[in-house]
Parts: C-alpha cells; structure tokens; sequence
C-alpha cells in the first residue's frame, strides 16, 4: 500500500482509544482469531431488505449521499483543541493516500454512510496489486477472519472475502457503530426497524397477492336457475334463456365496452327482470378478504414509523409536501446537524484510530504521539444553499473571492470572464465615474480616447514641490478650478443641468421598471437615491442619455463629445455614490472641457 511498509511478525498491535470504534489488523503479526464469521442474522435481514423494500433503500442510500459531500482533512490536538494540518504534514500525506483521491473519499464515504445505517458495520480493505493501491469497502457478512500459523510457527490472520483469501500482507480495518451495551458489537438504526421492515415486506406482499388474485379471476357469480332471461340477439330476435345466456351477454357488453369507450354499452346498465325470491337468491362470491381496504393505509403508517426509525428527519422519507421554503430549509439544517455530523464524527474518529495513528506509528512516530492525530470533516458543501450568487457577490466585492469563483457561482463560465482588455476599459470607466480628482478623471479619459491635449506648465512657480516629492491627493471641491471665462458659460451650465436632470429621471423610470415598483414621493430623477445602482447596471439605465447633447455643445461653444464625457462621468459618478445632483461639483467636471492651451 501506498506509504504502508509490508508487514512484520513483529508487528505492535496498534494503540487505538477506549471508545474507537475501530481496529486495524495488519495480517502477519496479528493472532486474532474472529469469534463470529459472515456477520450475524439481523444484518442479513436488513441488507435483504434494502435490496427489497424502495422506502427504506431510499432512506438509507440519502444517508450516504449526503456524506459522500463532505470533505476529510488530518488534524492534531496540541492541548488547545484540533487545529488543520497543513497539505504537506506527514498526516495529511497519509489521509491523501486514502481512498487515492477526492472522488474514491467521496465514494468511500457515500458507501460507509450506507453500511453504517443498515449493517452498523464494514470493513475497509488495501491490497496491492500490479495496477497499483485498491481499496473497497466489504460489508461484514462477506469478510471473515482465521487465526492461523504458518511453517515457522508465526502466528497471522487469514482475511477471505466471499471465500478468496487476501493477500496476507492486506490491510484490513474494521469500523464499526458500537452497541451502547456490548461495545464489540455493532448496531445501527436498521436493527429496532427490523420488525417494521418485515411488515411493510408483508403487506406489500398481500397487496400483491390480492392484485394477482382479482387478476386471475373476478370471483363467481351465483345465479339461481329460477332466473331467466330475455336477450337480443344480433338479428334483433328476443331469445328467453337461463342464465348462461346472461354470462354470455354479460362477457359480449363488457368486451363492447372496453373495445369502445364511447360506446353507450360502456355507461347504460343492464335490466334484470325476476321474481323477488329468485333475485334474493342471486351472490357474488370474492376470493378477496376485507383487510385490502385497509392495506394500503397500513402500509403507510408503517412507513411513517419507519421514518421516525431512521436516523434522519422524518420529512425526507415522508415527503416534504407541506412544508414550504424555509421550513425545508431547516430540515436539511437539522439533518445535517442532529443527524449527518454526530455520523460524520463516529466515522472519522474511526478512520483515524484503524488508519491514520496506525500508519504514523509504522512510521516511527511514538505512539502517545500520534494520539494527538486525527480527521476533521468539513461540511461547507452540504451546509451551504444551492445558490450562494448574492453571498459570492459581497464576498467578490470586500476582495475576499476570487473571479473565478464568482462567476461559477452566479451560474457563468469561466469563459465569461473579462480578458485583459475588457477589463482595463472596465477600470477605466470605474477611474472615470469615481475620482476626486481632475488630474485621475483627465486621465481615464484620454485613455478612453477622448485627447484634451493639456500641456505642461512652461514655467512651474520656485516654491512647487519636487515631483518626486510625495504630495496629499486633494478632493474634488478643493481642486483649484479655471473658469469658463466666456459670456455662454451660464447658459453652458444651465443647459447642462437639464440633460443631467433629463439622465437621472430617465435612469429612475428604468430602475422603476427594473424592482417593479414606484417608491412612494420620490421622483424619477431621484429613485437612485433608495436603490443602489451597480457598475453593472449603469450601462442600461444609462442607455442613449446623451442623444441630445450636440443641440446644445454647439451653440454655446462645446465640443458635443467632450462634453458628453464630461456629463456622463459626472452622472455616472453620483449614481453609483447615491449622491444628490450638486451644481458645484458638475461645473467642476464641465472645466475640464477648457483644461487645454
């Protein structure tokens, strides 16, 4: 086995806890003797019926599917409680081994949680073999164990499974759910279902019996020869006769019918004329007894009970009909905490003690060392809720989460994912829309492609800083700011207020369609106020704000796109700040337009 060296006839007998669960048998050097083989007869019942009864292989087949979600990690106790051991620590190797990869821990798991609710019980087995490491997972009423001694009087364990013997250098783990009396013996929630299993078995069975039985006859039909019977014939002709004419009208009509849906034979009875003693005398007889009403509805209570047996809650059986959203929800919270991690626990604790401490010991490791070594289970996947997108979002934007990762969880590709380019532009506009300063705003718009060409000072005053000196980013409001210094600067500023007013109420009209909802009071140009707009909605609400611009840049001596990028970083940038419109702050914006020589 991979990180396992063969076995010795000097092999220690492993240390393992007063309360593990587990023992781990190394094959040479271990005299034991099983006092039992095959398992015992109440796991024979209960695989029999899993393999027979679909309530209860349901049930137990969730269980296990539900473990198969979590994730096994090496711990060590330092006296401070288990903290996680890095993925290169000599336990962790050793847990890595296990089951080869995530995908076997995941099967071994699902098929530990199925052998832990029906038998109590399994084996884990590691051979080598020359396509390399096997494990499986035996149930223990196919594995047995012989004590034996070879030609130089060792003593070892000879392990079969269905009668083949294992190589005897196998590594062979039992792990069990201990009896709270016999501690040796295994129990599991199948073992008090037993007598509900064998009765949801037995009425299944009638049930079909009965089913079979109408199917085979409809009973006899008793009729007196006082009877008789008047019959049309296909001519038309009325025939009298005894009741066999009857049966075989009655055989001719029921055939009509079941040929012929809509035919009126289907829906009309048929009249009977007699004398009142005769008809008295008429009897169905039935091969049928009174207990099929009452079957079905005794099924299912003993379903009800079985789901009250089970170590689950008992909605996943029973069916989650009459629950709604959250109660559901706080179903699958209690499974996972009242039920799946307490298992989890066992199970772990079992790994460890028949698997891990034993392979450190083999190591070299001391074993009052490797006591302090254990597994831990991670149960984030099963805990979380199927769509994390609002929690990857958050997490994505306090720069905790990757990209990757959030546009997995938002239900994208990776493929989606911006490219270099498209994510510059994209900090661009972000630059654009949210700097305080005239130099950074300048900036990410030259590199949108609007040139301002501004130049240099030719003669920067003595007492200016070294450039190489540090210097404070100064706000916005501070900026020293150049005036417009034209008569049209008025008209400039107050054209440009109407089209930013004209931009907000119609980016308001748009998030109105968008929540489906008008905010009581608030006016369109101010929806953005009580609802926060996203970079990512700020293209739509946004869409041809602009159109009329040019009516106006022309007139009063602008360049219609410069002042389009003006307005439009300026919207953007109290959009995403909720900010009121401040008149100050976009004729600081506007003087940009006259930053050039």
């Amino acid at each position: 086995m991979a990180g396992r060296r063969k076995a010795r006839t000097d092999d220690p007998v492993v240390p393992k806890s007063l309360v593990a669960s587990a023992k781990r048998f190394t094959g040479v050097g271990d005299p034991i003797r099983m006092s039992r083989a095959g398992g015992s007869g109440w796991q024979d019942a209960a695989w029999h019926f899993y393999n027979t009864i679909g309530e209860y292989a349901y049930a137990v087949n969730w269980v296990g599917n539900l473990l198969s979600r979590a994730k096994l990690y090496a711990t060590r106790d330092d006296g401070e409680g288990p903290r996680r051991l890095p993925p290169n620590d000599p336990a962790s190797r050793y847990l890595d081994a296990l089951f080869l990869d995530e995908q076997g821990k995941a099967t071994a798991l699902q098929q530990i949680g199925v052998h832990y609710t029906v038998a109590g019980e399994a084996y884990i087995v590691g051979t080598e073999q020359d396509d390399g490491d096997h494990w499986d997972i035996i149930a223990a009423t196919r594995i047995r164990g012989e004590g034996r001694t070879g030609p130089n009087g060792q003593k070892y364990t000879q392990w079969t499974v269905d009668g083949i013997e294992l190589p005897i250098d196998s590594l062979v783990i039992r792990i069990w759910r201990p009896h709270p009396v016999e501690k040796a013996v295994a129990t599991s929630p199948s073992r008090a279902a037993l007598p509900i299993l064998s009765e949801i078995e037995r009425l299944t069975m009638h049930v079909a019996a009965q089913v079979d039985s109408r199917l085979i006859s409809a009973g006899i039909l008793f009729l007196p020869n006082e009877m008789t019977f008047a019959v049309i014939d296909e001519d038309g002709n009325t025939i009298t006769g005894n009741s066999d004419l009857f049966v075989q009208m009655l055989q001719d009509v029921a055939a009509r019918a079941i040929a012929n849906r809509d035919s009126a034979a289907a829906t009309i009875p048929i009249t009977v004329t007699a004398d009142g003693d005769a008809i008295e005398k008429a009897r169905h007889l039935t091969f049928w007894s009174g207990l099929d009403n009452q079957a079905i509805e005794l099924r299912t209570e003993a379903i009800r009970r079985l789901a009250l047996s089970m170590d689950m809650p008992p909605e996943i059986l029973t069916g989650q009909g009459d629950t709604n959203h959250w109660s559901a929800w706080s179903i699958d919270e209690s499974a996972i905490k009242s039920h799946t991690e307490p298992l989890l626990a066992r199970i772990a604790d079992d790994l460890a003690s028949g698997y891990l401490r034993g392979m450190l010991t083999d190591d070299g490791m001391d074993p009052e060392e490797a006591r302090a070594y254990g597994i831990g289970v991670d149960t984030t996947e099963m805990r979380l809720r199927p769509n994390r997108s609002q929690e990857a979002m958050e997490l994505w934007d306090r720069g905790v989460l990757s990209a990757t990762t959030l546009v997995e969880e938002t239900g994208f590709k990776v493929d989606n994912i911006q490219d270099d380019a498209e994510h510059r532009r994209w900090l661009i506009d972000k630059v654009a829309s949210g700097q305080t300063t005239p130099e950074a705003v300048i900036a990410a718009l030259e590199a949108l492609g609007v040139v301002l060409n501004v130049k240099p000072d030719p003669d920067p005053p003595e007492d200016r800083p070294d450039q190489h000196e540090a210097r404070p980013t100064p706000s916005l409001q501070d900026h020293p700011t150049q005036e417009i210094p034209d008569i049209n600067e008025a008209s400039l500023l107050a054209a440009s207020e109407v089209l930013v007013f004209r931009a907000l109420e119609r980016a308001g009209n748009r998030l109105r369609n968008k929540i489906q909802r008008k905010i009581p009071g608030v006016g369109a140009a101010e929806t953005y106020m009580f609802h926060k707009v996203d970079t990512g909605t700020l293209e739509f609400v946004l869409e041809d704000a602009w159109q009329n611009v040019d009516r106006f840049a022309a007139k009063y001596g602008a360049d219609p796109q410069r002042l389009t990028d003006c307005l439009d970083a300026y919207t953007r940038a109290i959009l995403v700040e909720q900010k009121p419109h401040d008149p100050a702050m976009m004729r600081t914006f506007i003087n940009l337009l006259k930053v050039t020589s």
